[in-house]
């Protein structure tokens, strides 16, 4: 009896710890990608188009809008919709691999898509130290001359492979100083 009371308890207990166990999200294989990094990476002569760069958080936009196509105008001038609304929305799964699209001073702009048909990105703007998703009005954002509602993904942040930090050679000194007649 003391066995199998024993036993059930930690079957319990490992059901509850596993419950608790973080996402199965790969944290430990990767790092926020700071301003601080992509300045090594220049440095390194490592340009930001051979890097893979990841999102940290699901995004998912939306927008409504109106085929042109099912647009028609008849001899009184009365607008008419043939098909009704087209409402279009994009999903990225956390840890999707996206690359850059275009980078300037304080913004990144990179592509989850795997169609090849995004020829601009998502837009990233650096927030502190860090490249942050832009969006307008918080609930809003702008991606392929399009304005999008943003259904979650606030604050979603660019990661890269722990892995590229092993491409970045890094040197420090500290100088000691130079006193006169040495």
């Amino acid at each position: 009896m003391k066995l199998t009371k024993s036993l059930i308890i930690t079957l319990i207990a490992g059901f509850c710890l596993s419950a608790c166990a973080p996402s199965t999200v790969p944290f430990t294989n990767f790092t926020v990608f700071t301003e601080q990094l992509r300045t090594d990476l220049e440095g390194a002569g490592i340009p930001l188009s051979k890097v893979q760069f990841y999102n940290d958080k699901p995004v998912a936009i939306k927008r409504q809008g109106i085929n042109a196509n099912d647009i028609n105008v008849d001899a009184e001038g009365q607008i008419s919709i043939q098909n009704g609304k087209t409402v279009q929305t994009i999903n990225v799964r956390p840890f999707t691999p996206g690359v850059v699209m275009s980078n300037g001073g304080g913004s990144i702009n990179v592509s989850f898509d795997d169609t090849q048909k995004d020829r601009q990105g998502m837009r990233f703007i650096l927030q502190g130290n860090q490249y942050v998703l832009e969006t307008i009005d918080a609930n809003k954002m702008s991606y392929n001359d399009n304005t999008f509602d943003l259904q979650s993904g606030v604050g979603a942040r660019l990661f890269v492979s722990k892995d590229l930090l092993n491409q970045v050679n890094r040197q420090n000194e500290t100088q000691k100083g130079r006193r006169v007649g040495q």
